[in-house]
């Protein structure tokens, strides 16, 4: 947001003096704007790290298909739904001590090693680390983004929409402050953006 907001004195200034710019001077500052670059950087980033996510979890879950998750069935009640645990706290948090307890401590602590085991030969803990790497990479792009002025409306949209797509928290939130009023934002920048374009 600290980036964005610094950006526009920068835009006010361009936008008074945009008729009183040169057509050469304009045309050097489109060729030297880095933003589209930057950005078209971190969509690809974000492609690669859409597709090692996809990646990782088929793995993931061809590996639940071949031996399932890595928990034990808690014991309840006849009228309850069933429960699971994938933690040693939850068994003990549900079931009291004694050798029940110790049975199914020992059944999830083979299931863990098992699944350790699998996820070491079907590569899913190599695909967790790519798919975390690509993820600090899109920050990454994003920051560097984000920490470059913008000398356009359009770049300044480009960088509203790297804005949100990396820090909103989802679509639940849409309509929560301050995400509603930024997409409100980046709709009239759009609409401006687009009128400049049709006017030119």
């Amino acid at each position: 947001m600290l980036a964005l907001l610094s950006s526009l004195p920068i835009i006010a200034m361009q936008s008074e003096g945009a008729e009183q710019r040169r057509a050469s001077e304009a045309d050097t500052v489109s060729n030297a704007d880095p933003m589209p670059r930057l950005f078209a950087e971190f969509q690809a980033l974000l492609d690669r790290h859409a597709a090692a996510i996809v990646t990782r979890d088929g793995i993931e879950a061809a590996l639940v298909d071949r031996i399932g998750w890595p928990r034990v069935a808690l014991p309840g009640g006849s009228n309850s739904e069933p429960g699971y645990a994938a933690e040693l706290t939850e068994i003990a948090r549900a079931v009291p001590p004694g050798r029940r307890r110790q049975r199914l401590e020992q059944r999830l602590r083979r299931r863990q090693r098992r699944w350790d085991e699998a996820t070491a030969t079907v590569g899913l803990a190599e695909a967790d680390l790519h798919e975390a790497t690509l993820d600090g990479a899109v920050l990454a792009s994003a920051q560097a983004l984000l920490a470059t002025p913008a000398w356009t409306f359009h770049a300044l949209v480009l960088k509203l929409l790297v804005l949100l797509s990396v820090h909103a928290p989802g679509p639940a939130y849409d309509e929560t402050s301050p995400w509603r009023e930024l997409r409100l934002i980046l709709a009239d920048l759009g609409r401006i953006t687009a009128s400049e374009g049709a006017v030119r």
